[in-house]
């Protein structure tokens, strides 16, 4: 022990290590051998040699008060200046940096001795990763010392922008090279020293301090300046902010360098295909809740643009792939965002891809987006989403696939479920007048089988059109009329051939080209107890505020047929419905209200339908839809009805017509159309060429009367509510009194005098002995009850009401009503007869 410098290092190192034993053992009872020996090998601590210090570091530690604060200062220099010296192995300066940060009392000295950690251009990458961890430690401690203090710290920051300068080549390297992972990992550490892991998994005590240090907001600044200047690091900015995110002790780092991002780097960022950089930076913003998406979602919205603008022959398929990015980011803003806070410009984004981005694809994915935003709501909307993503720590089951495959669920028993009928309803918003019609029970006599260039027109019951006349010529239409001597036409008649021709002028040729349509409103809606119970889902049903637990079902398609002359009737579609809970309400709703509030839980659907004829008839409804849990339901529903009141439409106006002369023209086609229905009337021998030009009509019209024995007050009271529209005039100082000061009528001519209310005495029509047709409107036991009542005009002296109401494809129905005090007489004039049984019917319902 008197000469240890005689001995070679690993002697002197075993020697050492067998005092340390021994002196450990007796140590107790001789307190100074610890200070002999401290004199005796404290001067290797000058030696050159890593295996002498590393002995006296073993000495140090084993007997630490014999040593003082001058020693533990001079000890530290010395492997500060050791980890400096370039002649030393590699090993040694690693080791000499593991002691100054591994031991506790050294720790304490790091900050002073920070000029020597500064990595020299020519260290190997792994002593400078390891002097960046002594320079990061510096930094976060001389920055914490100074935010305590209420200082600015510049020296931290000065410290982590020159020890970054030793592999600044990074900014040029590719983002997977050595360097820049060196890079990142110092920055890491400076967070991690500055608010180290907690035990307990939770959020570090220093988060408050850290996030109001210089350092930080600093760190923050380097990062943002890196993803402007270097587009070739944002993925690694982005697994940086990754990794913060995973923590969850550091969590809330990574959540404020997102804010931080999407304040400070997206409104310096222009729209081009460069912005396709910094997409993985852009969808780690869309991720987290907390960072709000407006800018990105206007950054979003001028790439778009520009994206649409710049497409060309030229730009292959750099449209597809960068639209296709953007998409996919808003389809993760829609998974991880309350839709309500990202609607209006998420939609606007979504809308205006739809409407001109030139890629076909994407512009159908945002519609599917953009379908999803505004018909699913909340976690339905989010576990959509989700399904078919793989979970996380699962591999998949082919590492090519795009999707996950649902596992092959339990096939349902269909002969023990319940119909469909019996949980799913499409019931129409407006009940008929009507609930019961005969037509409903007979065949359907159609006019199908008729040549497809035949115009139907109505031949005067009281004449018999011969077979040769009924055909039609191949090329050519033929109206059927018998042939007669040329008449003479007075100013009156050619004055109604006038009117008639302009108005036929506008109605549509359907034989040639699409015609007039109706649309019956309905509402489509589920219940979800006999649903669960049929399906054998187990999710509660609660009341209506529970809307995540009810059942829902996904992509209904609603298909509709009928044996009835509609055409081609479009299917719907329903995008989400929620199930119906129960006790809503829905079942204590009037049926004949026609102004009821739609449901949560109902959706709207829209019957279209393109009548050949004007008839009732019944609609077969069929659907199809997914389940919550990738199942298929699929079935009949309760057919719809069709009445003869769904094809009331308002008489086509001209185009030339000016608003204030619509009353006047619907009064004088009202007129012409009543003397064209007329047997008698000249007009039966005319054609009237349709909108195209290629089909003519004819008029031919038939005659009936009705008869309602009905107060004013209810007649007035189910006019004003039915057929208020298709009124055209009013007639009679006490009526015209009476509806307007109701109010309901409007936009008609209103005539003081009746004199001219009378049209014709005749009320039935003379029919032929060969027609089919037989109408007994009137009992014969009331035959002579009833003349008397014709005879008798003061009983129905009220006035007049004329009523013109349009049949697609080409029909019409006219009313003229003499309202009386005790009863009221209707006459009816159409071209079209078979819809006098309907229009009785209707006229019961109507006052019933």
């Amino acid at each position: 022990m008197d000469r240890p410098q005689v001995l070679t290092p690993a002697a002197a190192m075993e020697m050492t290590a067998i005092l340390a034993e021994v002196a450990s053992a007796v140590l107790e009872w001789a307190p100074a051998i610890a200070a002999h020996i401290k004199v005796q090998f404290g001067g290797m601590v000058h030696s050159s040699n890593p295996m002498l210090l590393h002995s006296l570091l073993t000495l140090f530690v084993r007997f630490p008060d014999a040593f003082g604060a001058e020693d533990e200062r001079t000890m530290a220099r010395r492997l500060a200046l050791a980890a400096c010296e370039a002649h030393r192995p590699l090993t040694a300066r690693l080791l000499a940096l593991h002691w100054l940060l591994g031991f506790t009392r050294f720790r304490n000295l790091v900050p002073g001795l920070a000029r020597w950690f500064y990595p020299n251009l020519f260290d190997p990458l792994a002593l400078k990763a390891k002097k960046l961890d002594c320079l990061a430690y510096v930094a976060a401690e001389v920055d914490g010392e100074k935010v305590a203090g209420g200082r600015a710290s510049e020296q931290a920051n000065r410290l982590l922008d020159d020890g970054l300068v030793c592999v600044s080549a990074f900014r040029c390297l590719p983002a997977w090279s050595t360097e820049t992972g060196v890079a990142f990992r110092a920055l890491h550490r400076v967070l991690v020293i500055a608010a180290p892991h907690s035990t307990d998994d939770t959020c570090c005590s220093g988060a408050g301090e850290l996030l109001n240090s210089t350092i930080f907001h600093h760190l923050q600044a380097i990062l943002v300046d890196m993803a402007l200047e270097h587009r070739g690091l944002v993925p690694v900015i982005a697994e940086f902010t990754n990794r913060l995110l995973a923590c969850n002790s550091h969590r809330w780092a990574g959540e404020w360098l997102l804010r931080t991002l999407d304040e400070r780097l997206l409104p310096r960022l222009e729209p081009g295909y460069q912005l396709a950089s910094y997409y993985p930076l852009f969808e780690k913003i869309a991720q987290n809740e907390t960072v709000p998406q407006l800018r990105l979602l206007e950054l979003l919205t001028k790439q778009m643009v520009s994206l649409t603008k710049k497409h060309g022959p030229d730009t292959e398929l750099k449209s597809w792939s960068q639209g296709s990015k953007v998409v996919g980011i808003c389809r993760v803003m829609l998974k991880h965002h309350h839709s309500s806070h990202v609607f209006l410009p998420l939609s606007h984004l979504l809308v205006l891809t739809i409407e001109s981005f030139p890629d076909l694809e994407v512009r159908d994915h945002a519609r599917i987006c953009l379908r999803m935003l505004s018909c699913v709501p909340g976690k339905k909307l989010r576990h959509l989403m989700g399904v078919g993503e793989q979970p996380s720590g699962v591999a998949p089951s082919h590492p090519g696939s795009l999707f996950d495959i649902p596992s092959p669920r339990p096939a349902q028993d269909l002969k023990s479920m319940p119909d469909l009928v019996s949980y799913i309803h499409l019931e129409r918003i407006v009940p008929l007048v009507v609930k019961q019609s005969w037509a409903l029970t007979l065949p359907n006599f159609s006019v199908q089988s008729r040549p497809s260039g035949y115009i139907l027109s109505i031949q005067d019951v009281s004449s018999t059109p011969s077979e040769q006349e009924k055909s039609a010529g191949p090329t050519i239409e033929r109206i059927g009329y018998t042939q007669e001597t040329l008449r003479v036409m007075d100013s009156k008649g050619a004055e109604t051939l006038q009117i008639l021709r302009r108005y036929f002028a506008c109605i549509p040729d359907y034989l040639h080209s699409s015609g007039l349509k109706i649309r019956i409103h309905c509402t489509f809606r589920f219940e979800s107890e006999p649903f669960n119970h049929a399906w054998g889902l187990d999710s509660p049903v609660s009341g209506s505020d529970g809307a995540d637990e009810l059942p829902a079902l996904y992509a209904v398609a609603i298909t509709f047929s009928s044996s009835a002359q509609f055409g081609k009737i479009p299917s719907c579609h329903v995008p989400f419905i929620l199930g119906e809970p129960p006790g809503s309400g829905m079942d204590i709703v009037p049926v004949d209200n026609q102004n009821r509030e739609e449901s949560t839980y109902c959706a709207s659907v829209v019957i279209e339908l393109e009548p050949r004829e004007p008839s009732p008839g019944l609609i077969d409804v069929s659907v199809a839809a997914n389940t919550e849990n990738c199942q298929v339901l699929s079935g009949s529903l309760k057919p719809i009805t069709v009445g003869i009141e769904d094809m009331f439409m308002k008489a086509i106006v001209p185009p030339d017509t000016p608003k204030e002369g619509v009353a006047m023209y619907y009064q004088d086609l009202f007129h012409a159309l009543w003397e064209a229905c007329d047997s008698s009337s000249n007009t039966g021998r005319e054609t009237f060429p349709l909108s195209g030009g290629k089909g003519s009509a004819a008029i031919n019209g038939t005659r009936s009367v009705k008869l309602m024995e009905v107060t004013p007050k209810v007649l007035i009271g189910a006019v004003e509510r039915y057929l208020a529209s298709f009124v055209v005039s009013v007639a009679g100082d006490s009526l015209v009194t009476i509806l307007r000061g109701n109010g309901v009528i409007k936009n008609v001519l209103w005539e003081e005098s009746v004199s001219d209310a009378s049209v014709g005495a005749d009320a039935l029509v003379p029919y032929s002995p060969d027609s089919n047709l037989q109408l007994q409107l009137i009992d014969d036991d009331d035959i002579g009850v009833g003349s008397e009542r014709y005879g008798h005009e003061s009983k129905r002296d009220m006035g007049v009401m004329r009523v013109m109401i349009f049949l697609p494809p080409r029909y019409h129905l006219l009313f003229l009503m003499e309202v009386g005090c005790a009863s009221t007489l209707v006459r009816i004039r159409t071209d079209h007869w078979p819809c006098l049984a309907y229009v009785d019917e209707y006229l019961e319902a109507l006052i019933s």
